[in-house]
């Protein structure tokens, strides 16, 4: 039986277990996430969206654009997928360097034709420009035959005027 890694110190009564090293083949890391084309394979739609950060800008993670709504308040994007999916991961990140504020974001996901299956994730956190001006969620999901994803944000729960944005969704 062969072992692939470094050394076990402390398997056999105090000793060193030596293992074999094995050449790996491709130059992907083993727990890397293989994520999802979501602009090919679903269609997305926003409640509301300012033209120049349009909701697609949240779906492709090499850009440094984002999705941003055009009317202030709770919003709405929708993931129609043109075949259903299984997720195994879904990764947000949310971006508030100016303003502080408590936002609420919940998941919602659906199979065969619309019939809903419930909430994912109902997730708080806050935003301060001399803090935290970053939240990235990553979470780790089994969901088979996706057709439909929701995410509601509510960008500010104090009721304040305040803008949804989303730099980047991914799933995989």
């Amino acid at each position: 039986m062969s072992h692939a890694g470094p050394p076990v110190i402390g398997a056999q009564a105090g000793g060193v277990v030596p293992r074999k090293a094995v050449k790996r083949t491709n130059s992907v890391q083993p727990n890397a996430p293989t994520w999802l084309d979501l602009r090919a394979i679903a269609h997305a739609r926003a409640s509301s969206e300012d033209h120049m950060h349009r909701i697609d800008h949240a779906l492709c993670a090499d850009t440094h654009a984002h999705w941003r709504a055009a009317e202030p308040g709770e919003q709405v994007i929708e993931l129609h997928f043109h075949q259903p999916h299984d997720l195994k991961r879904i990764r947000l990140v949310f971006v508030e360097k100016d303003k502080g504020r408590t936002q609420q974001f919940t998941i919602r996901w659906s199979a065969r034709r619309g019939e809903a299956h419930g909430e994912v994730v109902r997730q708080q956190f806050n935003f301060s420009p001399s803090g935290a001006t970053c939240e990235i969620e990553d979470y780790r999901v089994d969901l088979r035959d996706v057709e439909r994803l929701e995410i509601r944000v509510v960008p500010d729960i104090g009721d304040r005027v305040a803008f949804a944005s989303l730099s980047h969704l991914q799933l995989g």
